[in-house]
């Protein structure tokens, strides 16, 4: 059973819980989608314990004031949630990064239902292909869960800009939260693949 919870509610739980009652297969088919689960975990940080031995790794993170501030939350709504957030120095590139929130919605402020996507973009010009693995994780200081999901993309001259990708941020309300935040916390990660 998944519950957590007080100490002190731990007998109603027991009262009302339906895993006791539950059959063998039941159970089983729980089981197999935990295991599932760990199975789609453990090969992303293996992923990214891969990434890790890459020559080139380039990272940045920090704290950034949301463009918007002068005008509050509901001028960002009224303008459709579309901002270039960052400049960035990275694997000695110049990049950046934009974000948009409720990509093909076009009133997000009439939803409380959100989410954030974003795009990274190659200003310096390069002279071969440049291919990366890239993610985005919350940062120091920062209560917002993100899931890591690592995106692959390979920049030249000529296609220098990913498509927009979802922030896998858990859910609606941890957007919600990191959007009402007077900062936001990011950190980005570059790993350039060697041919």
């Amino acid at each position: 059973c998944p519950w957590q919870g007080p100490f002190h509610e731990l007998t109603v739980h027991e009262a009302e819980c339906t895993h006791p009652t539950k059959t063998g297969n039941e159970l089983m088919e729980i089981l197999d989608e935990m295991d599932q689960s760990r199975k789609k975990e453990m090969q992303l940080y293996n992923s990214i314990f891969s990434l890790l031995s890459f020559e080139n790794i380039g990272y940045t993170g920090g704290t950034h004031g949301w463009p918007w501030r002068w005008g509050g939350l509901g001028v960002a709504l009224a303008l459709g949630w579309h901002w270039r957030c960052w400049r960035l120095t990275v694997l000695n590139q110049t990049w950046v990064l934009k974000a948009r929130v409720n990509d093909s919605e076009r009133n997000p402020n009439l939803s409380c239902k959100r989410t954030l996507s974003f795009q990274l973009i190659l200003k310096s010009k390069v002279n071969s292909p440049l291919e990366c693995s890239f993610l985005l994780l919350e940062g120091p200081y920062d209560d917002v869960k993100i899931n890591p999901v690592i995106y692959h993309f390979v920049f030249t001259n000529e296609s220098n800009e990913t498509d927009y990708v979802p922030l896998p941020i858990v859910d609606s309300v941890e957007c919600n939260k990191l959007l009402a935040a007077k900062n936001i916390n990011l950190r980005l990660f570059l790993f350039q693949r060697q041919k």
